[in-house]
């Protein structure tokens, strides 16, 4: 894992990490992080897809408020509050721009750039494939739901968003609403876990549940498979 700095469109930069394939290219992949930022297990996730034959580029979304947080635990999910309270999702879908320009441009990716986010990140995605151009767009979790719901006829690019059905944080009413809304839009695929809360994949959150993780990674693979391709 390699720590790398990424132009903003603001004129500064920010940090990033970048994993890369065994064979030293492949598609890319912006990796937008959880409410704890930058953490060992998003770090994980980069490595994750790295081996699956992508080129994987975790962006600092919170380098506006703080550089380089990194929250692993639960306990300190009072600060990733105050944090997501002082985001500016309209500066984070720049960045995650200028995340997706820098991949790009780098030699070592060889073919399509898609985006995925996972919690707080998942749902900087749902603005990401609204207003910007990744090949394709994968959010687990992600916050803010209803609001896709309204904008969903914007997402232009094939787009799969997971979900729990025991998520504390996403209203199993305002779900129904996005699956309703979704059935116009084919593009967008809908999978949504029976039983599984809110973090489902993060082996350090209370809601881990290691074989719902490992189904969502295997339809999380074969998407990105479809719509971005990899030789590993």
């Amino acid at each position: 894992m390699e720590s790398v700095l990424v132009a903003s469109h603001d004129g500064d930069e920010f940090d990033a990490h970048l994993a890369m394939p065994d064979r030293g290219a492949g598609p890319g992949m912006v990796l937008l992080h959880e409410a704890g930022g930058v953490t060992g297990y998003m770090r994980g996730v980069a490595g994750r897809l790295a081996e699956l034959g992508y080129v994987a580029l975790v962006p600092d979304l919170f380098w506006r408020i703080e550089r380089n947080v990194d929250l692993q635990n639960d306990k300190d999910m009072t600060r990733a509050l105050e944090l997501i309270g002082q985001f500016d999702p309209h500066a984070g879908v720049r960045d995650a721009d200028a995340a997706l320009a820098y991949l790009r441009a780098k030699r070592e990716v060889d073919g399509p750039v898609g985006v995925i986010g996972f919690c707080f990140g998942g749902g900087l995605t749902y603005g990401v494939a609204c207003e910007l151009d990744p090949h394709c767009a994968v959010a687990y979790y992600g916050v803010g739901v209803e609001l896709l719901a309204e904008r969903i006829q914007e997402v232009t690019c094939p787009a799969l968003l997971q979900f729990g059905t025991e998520d504390v944080f996403i209203p199993l009413d305002s779900l129904e609403t996005l699956q309703s809304a979704a059935r116009a839009w084919p593009h967008v695929e809908i999978e949504v876990y029976e039983g599984a809360g809110h973090a489902f994949d993060n082996p350090y959150a209370e809601w881990h549940a290691p074989d719902t993780a490992a189904r969502a990674w295997d339809r999380t693979a074969a998407f990105l498979a479809a719509h971005l391709g990899a030789a590993r």
